[in-house]
């Protein structure tokens, strides 16, 4: 499955690349079955990727924020996140992906991991039990200074205020918008934690965000835990939302939380 995750991966960048500078990005189509609005970009990502499903005939059902679950009697799901980062997409900021993983049932059930940089077109895999790579590189994690650890954070609208807490914590702190690369580079050594607490439980996290750059952060040596310490599972469910903090090194995950 991993080949056909990265043909689909390239088929979605073709398509994002072809766009004209008049195509209107942002504009809102409707609403997704997530209960958050579907931009024209979301759409374009998506339907290429729902085309591939049919066109190779791929035995799995498919998850993804825009269409919802698409069944197709299978056993295992493809969870999609068509365009992760669509806000900077719409605003120009060169940040943004596509992430596409396979499982039976919930994360700690991926098998394969996709995540596809849609400016730089770096490519992120992973396969369970097999390690991480970056553009067919292994990837791992680094060993952090657990006392100034660089983090990113969540620092939206809703962010609770112990994150603050977080931030004097750490070294130095970012927020990027953009989840599954913002795990990467956790997995890349980038930085040493990516942590997310929002006090509205509609802002948290999806499955869908984070189904395949978990996997990638998982298998380049990291993990990722809910904010009382539990290695975080989520089912593949939109409806599902969770604050998590994904680390390198065990180390930052003792200072952070």
């Amino acid at each position: 499955m991993r080949k056909e995750l990265e043909a689909i991966s390239q088929r979605v960048r073709d398509a994002v690349w072809a766009l004209p500078e008049s195509f209107d990005r942002g504009l809102e189509l409707g609403t997704g079955a997530d209960g958050t609005p579907t931009s024209n970009i979301d759409k374009v990502a998506e339907d290429v990727i729902l085309e591939c499903v049919e066109e190779m005939d791929l035995p799995v059902n498919v998850l993804s924020e825009e269409a919802g679950l698409v069944d197709r009697g299978q056993e295992l799901t493809l969870v999609v996140d068509p365009i992760d980062g669509t806000h900077n997409s719409t605003l120009g900021i060169p940040l943004y992906s596509v992430s596409l993983a396979v499982g039976a049932s919930s994360l700690t059930g991926v098998e394969v991991g996709v995540v596809r940089d849609l400016v730089s077109d770096d490519l992120f895999v992973a396969e369970r039990g097999k390690g991480a790579e970056l553009n067919g590189r292994p990837l791992r994690v680094r060993e952090a200074d657990p006392q100034a650890p660089a983090t990113l954070v969540y620092l939206g609208r809703h962010a609770c205020v112990d994150t603050m807490k977080v931030i004097k914590k750490a070294g130095r702190v970012r927020s990027l918008g953009c989840a599954s690369l913002e795990m990467c580079m956790v997995a890349q050594g980038k930085f040493d934690a990516y942590y997310m607490n929002c006090d509205l439980r509609e802002k948290s996290i999806r499955v869908v965000d984070i189904a395949a750059s978990v996997l990638v952060l998982r298998e380049a040596g990291g993990d990722l835990v809910d904010l009382q310490g539990r290695k975080l599972d989520m089912p593949f469910d939109l409806a599902a939302r969770s604050n998590f903090l994904a680390y390198g090194d065990q180390r930052v995950r003792e200072v952070l939380l």
